[in-house]
């Protein structure tokens, strides 16, 4: 039994567990790359797994790095400040059918 699955046992309910597996499922035949970490509402871990454990590591690092730092916007929202005011009023005049 894995690290994670010996997790999964402790800390998910088996309705839980169920509700997981698809989710985990679809993660590994979809995407070659991939961690995932589930969390009760108090903030507790309850499951984490991820594709292999460098990916893991880095995923979940600038995860908490992106989490811990302050987001900053201004330069988004000065583009969009920049943005011609009657871009709506030039859709209006295409014909779309």
């Amino acid at each position: 039994m894995s690290a994670t699955e010996a997790l999964t046992t402790k800390m998910l309910s088996d309705e839980e567990d169920a509700l997981l597996r698809p989710a985990l499922s679809f993660l590994k035949d979809n995407f070659p790359e991939f961690a995932i970490a589930v969390l009760s509402n108090e903030g507790k871990l309850l499951h984490y797994d991820y594709s292999n454990w460098r990916i893991g590591r880095m995923l979940f690092r600038d995860s908490l790095e992106d989490m811990g730092s302050e987001l900053d916007m201004s330069n988004e929202m000065d583009e969009w400040a920049d943005y011609p005011k009657d871009w709506a009023d030039d859709e209006e005049d295409e014909d779309y059918e």
